[in-house]
C-alpha cells in the first residue's frame, strides 16, 4: 500500500505536459497595440502643450484684465470663467487678497499673483435711472435694447425680466463669443418660454463680429469652454490636428466622422483657423 501511495506521488512530478500554444489574431494585436500607442501619444501631446504655455508676470488690475491676460499670467481656464462671471454680476476686486476668495484658484497662483496686483479705486455710479435721464442721447429706449451691447442696468428695466437673468445673458454671451440672433436667448439658464416672449420684443440686435475660437491654436480645455462645443468634439477636434497638422479651414473638421452636419452649422460661426 506505501509503495502505491509513493508511485502515485512521484508520477505527477515526473510528467512535464509541453506548454499548449494558444493562437493569436494579429490584426486584433495590432488594433490594441495602436489604440494603446494613440492614447499615449495624445497625452504626451496635451501634456507638452501645458508645459510649453509660457507664464508671463506683469502688472495688472484684477477688476480690469480680460480673459487673455488672465490665460498670460498662468490662470485655468475654468478659474477664468469664475473670475469673468463674478465681475459680471458686479464682483469688485477691494484689495490683492480678494484674490484668494476665489472659488478653485490654488494658493501658489495666488501667492503668485498678489506682488503684481494693482488696484484702482472704483469710480462710483449714481441710480442708474438717473443716469439715463442725464443721457438721453446714448440711452436706448426699452424698445431698442441691443443684445450684443446692452449692460445690464438696462436690461434690468425691462419687466418680467428680473435678477439675475440680465447678468446671466451678459455671461452667457461672453462665452458664446456674441448672439446671432436673438432666439438665442432662450439658451439661457433660467430663462424659460413665457419670460422670453414677454422680453422678446424688447430686444434688438446688431451684427457684430463674433469672438471666434481659433481651432489651429486652442486646446481641448480651450474649445469645450464654449457653450455649442461638447467634451467629446473639442478632444476629436485637437486630436486630429495633432495627427494631421493644421486646419486650413474651418469646413476641415467635418472629416471628423462624428461631427455631423447640424453640429458643424451650429459651432462653425464661432470658429476660426487664423487669429
Amino acid at each position: 500500500m506505501l509503495i502505491l501511495i509513493v508511485i502515485l506521488y512521484t508520477i505527477p512530478l515526473l510528467y512535464h505536459p509541453k506548454n499548449l500554444a494558444f493562437k493569436t489574431d494579429p490584426k486584433l494585436e495590432k488594433q490594441i497595440n495602436d489604440l494603446f500607442r494613440d492614447d499615449s501619444a495624445t497625452d504626451n501631446n496635451s501634456n507638452n502643450i501645458k508645459k510649453n504655455v509660457a507664464v508671463e508676470m506683469f502688472p495688472f488690475d484684477p477688476n480690469i484684465i480680460d480673459s487673455m491676460g488672465w490665460k498670460r499670467l498662468g490662470i485655468a481656464e475654468r478659474t477664468i470663467h469664475t473670475i469673468l462671471n463674478y465681475r459680471n454680476k458686479g464682483g469688485w476686486f477691494k484689495d490683492t487678497g480678494d484674490i484668494r476668495k476665489i472659488w478653485s484658484i490654488k494658493k501658489e497662483d495666488a501667492d503668485r499673483l498678489i506682488p503684481f496686483m494693482t488696484i484702482k479705486e472704483r469710480e462710483k455710479k449714481g441710480n442708474p435711472k438717473t443716469e439715463w435721464l442725464k443721457k438721453k442721447d446714448v440711452i436706448p429706449t426699452l424698445a431698442s435694447i441691443d443684445i450684443n451691447t446692452a449692460e445690464a442696468e438696462y436690461m434690468n428695466n425691462i419687466p418680467g425680466l428680473k435678477y439675475p437673468l440680465p447678468y446671466k445673458i451678459i455671461s452667457y454671451r461672453e462665452k458664446l463669443g456674441g448672439f446671432l440672433n436673438i432666439e438665442q436667448l432662450k439658451e439661457v439658464q433660467g430663462m424659460d418660454d413665457t419670460i422670453y416672449l414677454n422680453v422678446r420684443k424688447y430686444f434688438i440686435m446688431t451684427a457684430l463680429p463674433l469672438k471666434k475660437v481659433n481651432i489651429n491654436t486652442a486646446t481641448d480645455d480651450d474649445l469645450s469652454q464654449h457653450p455649442y462645443i461638447s467634451r467629446s468634439v473639442a478632444k476629436a477636434i485637437f486630436i486630429y490636428r495633432q495627427q494631421h497638422g493644421n486646419y486650413k479651414q474651418v469646413e476641415d473638421i467635418k472629416k471628423i466622422i462624428f461631427i455631423k452636419e447640424n453640429v458643424f452649422k451650429k459651432i462653425a460661426p464661432y470658429l476660426s483657423v487664423n487669429d
